[in-house]
C-alpha cells in the first residue's frame, strides 16, 4: 500500500502534464512572454515546467491603461458601467480644467514679469534731447506721452548729475598716486578703480602713465591711481605683482583682470585705446566705445 501511493504520488505531475498538453491541442496556453499575459504567467504553470517564466511584481502595459468599468454579465443593463464612465470623464474634465488654469496663471505671471522688465528697461534708457523735439514735431504724439518723457530725461539728467558730483568727491577724473594706507579704501569706495603698481626707474611704467592719464580724463565712470611698488611690500605681495608695470582692475574691491607689462598691445607704442579696450573687457570701464573708435583724448 506504501507502495502504492508513492507510485500515485509520483505519477500526479505526469497527470498534470498530459492534461496540459491534452488541452494544448484545443487551446493555445500563454507561455508568458507574449499576449497579453507577458509576463503573467500563472503559478501552475510554473510548477508544471520550472522554466516558464515568473510573475512580474508589476502592472503590465494593459493594467497600466485606464479602462472604465466594463459589464459584468451578458444581461446587464450597463447603468452601472455609464454612471462609472460619467464620473471618469468627469474627473478627466476636471484635470484638463485644473491643467489649463494652471497654464493661464503661468501665463499671466510671466507676462507680467516681462511687462515689468520692459517698463524697467523703457526707465533706464537715455531719453535724448532730440528725441523729445523729433516727438513734439511728430503729429501721432500724444501730449502725455510727450510729458512722460520730459519727466524721465529730467530724471535721468538729475541722477547723472548726481553720480558725477559723488565721482568728484571719490576723486574720479584725475590719475592720482596714493599711498599704501589708503589702498583699501579707494579700491572699495569706487564701483570700478585701476591702480597702476609702477617704480620710477621703468621706462615703460611712464609709457603706461601717459595712456592711465587720458582714461582718467575721459572714462569719468572709473577710478584711476598709480602706487609705488618700492613702497607698498605688503599689497605687492598680496596680489602677486612680480613684473612691471602692473595695472590691476578692480571692480567693487575684487580684482577683475591685470595688464602685465604691455602683454597683449603688440609693443611700446599702442594706442591708448587698445589698452583701455582691455580694461573695459575686464569690467573696468562702463561707459561704450570700441577697440577701432577714433577717441578725442584732449
Amino acid at each position: 500500500l506504501k507502495f502504492g501511493q508513492e507510485e500515485a504520488e509520483t505519477s500526479r505531475p505526469n497527470i498534470l502534464i498530459t492534461n496540459a498538453a491534452m488541452t494544448g491541442a484545443k487551446f493555445k496556453m500563454s507561455d508568458g512572454s507574449q499576449g497579453m499575459l507577458k509576463g503573467q504567467a500563472p503559478d501552475a504553470f510554473q510548477r508544471v515546467d520550472p522554466t516558464m517564466p515568473k510573475r512580474s511584481c508589476h502592472d503590465t502595459d494593459f493594467e497600466r491603461m485606464p479602462v472604465k468599468p466594463q459589464k459584468t454579465y451578458a444581461d446587464s443593463t450597463g447603468f452601472t458601467s455609464q454612471c462609472a464612465g460619467l464620473a471618469t470623464d468627469n474627473i478627466m474634465d476636471q484635470v484638463l480644467v485644473n491643467k489649463m488654469n494652471e497654464s493661464m496663471k503661468q501665463g499671466m505671471t510671466d507676462g507680467y514679469a516681462a511687462r515689468v522688465e520692459e517698463e524697467e528697461s523703457a526707465r533706464n534708457e537715455i531719453v535724448t534731447k532730440a528725441e523729445i523735439e523729433a516727438k513734439e514735431d511728430s503729429a501721432t504724439c500724444e501730449d502725455d506721452d510727450l510729458e512722460m518723457l520730459r519727466a524721465r530725461r529730467r530724471e535721468q539728467m538729475k541722477a547723472a548729475q548726481e553720480k558725477r558730483l559723488k565721482y568728484q568727491q571719490l576723486g574720479h577724473g584725475n590719475y592720482d598716486e596714493i599711498d599704501e594706507e589708503v589702498f583699501l579704501k579707494t579700491v572699495t569706495s569706487s564701483e570700478r578703480c585701476v591702480v597702476h603698481f609702477y617704480q620710477n626707474r621703468f621706462e615703460r611704467c611712464k609709457i603706461l602713465d601717459m595712456h592711465l592719464s587720458r582714461c582718467a580724463r575721459k572714462f569719468f565712470g572709473t577710478r584711476f591711481v598709480k602706487l609705488n611698488a618700492e613702497k607698498a611690500p605688503f599689497f605687492v605681495e598680496k596680489l602677486n605683482i612680480k613684473t612691471l608695470p602692473c595695472a590691476v582692475v578692480f571692480c567693487d574691491g575684487v580684482a577683475r583682470g591685470r595688464q602685465i607689462g604691455f602683454e597683449g598691445l603688440g609693443g611700446d607704442e599702442f594706442p591708448t585705446v587698445q589698452f583701455a579696450w582691455r580694461v573695459k573687457q575686464w569690467g573696468g570701464i562702463e561707459e561704450d566705445f570700441g577697440p577701432e573708435d577714433d577717441i578725442d583724448w584732449n
